[in-house]
């Protein structure tokens, strides 16, 4: 399935012209915003609107840009549930919060996403893939370490212990982890680190 994915704030303008350029190519479009303003609301049922003449099916993904957290959270529910479809994503409308949530959220789950934004005097689209920026995915074992991390066990050794995973395996895990930025050097959970355990560790057992 190919999904086109907008955000979209006070003004409509950009979406519909993103969806009339990939008409032919899209399934489904999913709209991400936060319907809280008249301005935000009359814009979203004018594209609806739009989206139902087209003849496509559409989901909205309302979610709330002054709580960070819990918009990368629930963006990238939304991703990791759909893995396997093709994104094509456009950040051309909406609030700079939820514009940098998005492509957070694709780049923390290691989804690759095509994502264009079209200039504001409609003269040129620019599309970038993310795949060439992604790192390695993420393992049950990458997973288990942050958790227990997270419980307090901060050291190779105790790591080794506690998970039952090789010495030699839990160093090597956890130099990748460092290499990609979700644990500092001294075995604390990163921000990023922290945002993609809140994410997974439903996902993954210990077993």
């Amino acid at each position: 399935m190919n999904i086109l994915l907008v955000t979209i704030g006070f003004d409509e303008k950009f979406q519909i012209r993103a969806l009339m350029r990939r008409f032919k190519e899209i399934d489904k479009v999913v709209i991400v915003g936060y319907f809280n303003e008249e301005r935000a609301k009359k814009a979203l049922e004018s594209f609806i609107n739009v989206i139902n003449t087209a003849g496509v099916s559409y989901e909205l993904l309302e979610v709330n840009p002054y709580s960070f957290d819990d918009l990368i959270v629930r963006i990238s529910k939304f991703i990791n549930k759909n893995k396997g479809n093709r994104f094509i994503v456009n950040l051309s409308g909406g609030m700079r919060i939820l514009i940098l949530g998005v492509i957070l959220s694709f780049i923390i789950n290691y989804v690759d996403a095509e994502i264009e934004v079209e200039s504001e005097d409609f003269k040129t689209v620019v599309s970038i893939r993310l795949k060439d920026l992604m790192p390695i995915s993420l393992s049950n074992d990458h997973i288990n370490i942050l958790k227990a991390i997270k419980e307090g066990y901060v050291s190779i050794n105790s790591l080794h212990s506690y998970l039952k995973i090789p010495l030699s395996t839990v160093w090597r895990r956890v130099k990748e982890l460092k290499s990609e930025g979700l644990l500092t050097e001294d075995l604390q959970l990163t921000y990023r680190g922290k945002l993609l355990l809140k994410i997974y560790e439903s996902d993954f057992s210990m077993d």
